[in-house]
């Protein structure tokens, strides 16, 4: 067993915020550290959180001090973050590939193909899209705790 999975910013912000699919976010947060499993993520991620936490406050959904408490709380999460030109290169051939329309999903899909391990996603419309050619792309949905 790969001792790495990716994890996207659809998924790991569940690990702050309470939203669809919380709950199984953590229980597979769970599950990984008990076998072991480190998540990482390109450096996009960081980006993104931050984004999603920015915008829940500038809607009134949370305070600022509450957005900035949060990202704290997620940056020190413990998800290796990696960052590399393979990466870059990687997602670019993918877009391509899979003919999408933005390349913010195939960073996470090509750091889970140069690590060879799956990449977990909350985005539901991004796993349809990959699923029938990239089988390593694992939907939050789908995941039952003790499987």
């Amino acid at each position: 067993m790969n001792s790495y999975v990716v994890v996207d910013a659809s998924l790991a912000i569940k690990w702050v915020l309470r939203e669809p699919y919380a709950e199984e976010a953590l229980a597979l947060a769970s599950e990984w550290a008990a076998g072991e499993t480190r998540p990482i993520a390109p450096y996009l991620l960081l980006v993104e959180a931050t984004n999603v936490l920015h915008r829940r406050a500038a809607l009134g959904h949370i305070s600022p001090s509450q957005a900035k408490q949060l990202l704290t709380g997620f940056l020190n999460m413990g998800i290796g973050v990696r960052e590399s030109p393979q990466i870059h290169l990687r997602a670019i051939e993918l877009a391509q590939e899979l003919q999408m329309p933005a390349i913010y999903g195939t960073h996470y899909l090509a750091l889970a193909d140069i690590m060879e391990c799956d990449l977990w996603t909350a985005d539901k419309r991004f796993f349809n899209s990959v699923k029938e050619r990239q089988p390593r792309v694992k939907w939050l949905g789908e995941f039952e705790a003790g499987r």
